[in-house]
């Protein structure tokens, strides 16, 4: 499923990027005016998710991307309005609007698999490399782990698992929770960062100098295979990604996005399971829940 998402994703914005460079061309080569209004239509929703990657610290998207599908729509009634009769724009604009909606409200969303309970310990995470974590062999949270914990006796763990560098939620969600470090080490909750991803193409992104502890997960492993998705990453991304030298994953697995409030003892507290991938969780849902680690 997650590989039929992605290509839908992949063959909808083509069509989307096509279409308006497409209505582009037929104004300029006959004058009509209804095809402005396509080209508006198609690209509101492109545009507006090329803003959020580039600049996740301005712009953040939510379920039904409210300012980009307002364009949608208002592209629709300017070329209902303009067009004298039933015409290719209008059949376009329809269509874009139909693609639209089903990548907002079935493309980008998110179906976990069985993940583990409330008051459960946390399964160890095996990384990429070798090693695993939080827990040792007696059960215990590692020595080292501890040094943030608190006098409030709140110590803990917010782990946050990261779709991905590529994504532009998670890029947004990594600003949201890097104003929230000092607070969370005056708590003694440690943040710890889940991703498929090398560490340094999240710390190229965070904002200061105390880089976070992230977690590159060996997304091969079967014991793994809960917080993975396989064909997350859709591949001409990837292609793109080492053709402009940019900063990407290696494979094509990405995490599914998800939080989890644990105690210094592994045991989970809390969790967050989202049902879409552009709505992982804002970083002050996450603090107003670390008090629960002081129940």
């Amino acid at each position: 499923m997650t590989t039929i998402k992605g290509f839908f994703t992949f063959a909808a914005f083509i069509w989307l990027w096509g279409c308006g460079f497409w209505a582009l061309w037929a104004y300029f080569s006959g004058g009509e005016i209804p095809w402005l209004g396509v080209a508006v239509n198609a690209w509101a929703l492109p545009v507006w998710m090329l803003l959020r990657f580039w600049q996740p610290q301005k712009f953040s998207g939510e379920q039904r991307e409210p300012k980009a599908f307002v364009l949608v729509l208002l592209g629709l009634a300017f070329v209902i309005l303009s067009a004298r009769e039933e015409s290719l724009p209008i059949h376009l604009a329809i269509y874009n609007l139909f693609v639209v909606l089903l990548y907002l409200f079935h493309a980008s969303a998110l179906r976990h698999p069985v993940m583990p309970p409330v008051n459960q310990k946390f399964p160890p995470l095996l990384l990429a490399g070798g090693g695993s974590w939080p827990l040792d062999t007696t059960g215990a949270a590692p020595v080292e782990e501890r040094e943030g914990e608190s006098a409030t006796g709140e110590g803990g763990y917010l782990l946050v698992a990261m779709r991905g560098s590529f994504c532009a939620d998670s890029r947004a969600q990594l600003l949201q929770l890097a104003s929230l470090q000092t607070r969370l080490d005056r708590l003694g909750v440690q943040l710890v960062l889940v991703s498929t991803e090398a560490p340094e193409h999240w710390h190229h992104w965070w904002p200061g100098k105390d880089k976070p502890k992230v977690l590159q997960l060996d997304a091969h492993n079967a014991k793994n295979e809960a917080f993975i998705a396989p064909a997350g990453v859709p591949l001409w991304l990837r292609l793109t990604g080492r053709l402009l030298g940019m900063r990407g994953p290696a494979s094509a697995a990405a995490c599914r996005p998800s939080a989890w409030l644990l105690d210094d003892e592994g045991y989970i507290v809390w969790r967050h399971l989202p049902a879409n991938y552009r709505m992982p969780g804002s970083g002050d849902f996450f603090l107003g829940q670390v008090s629960r680690l002081g129940d």
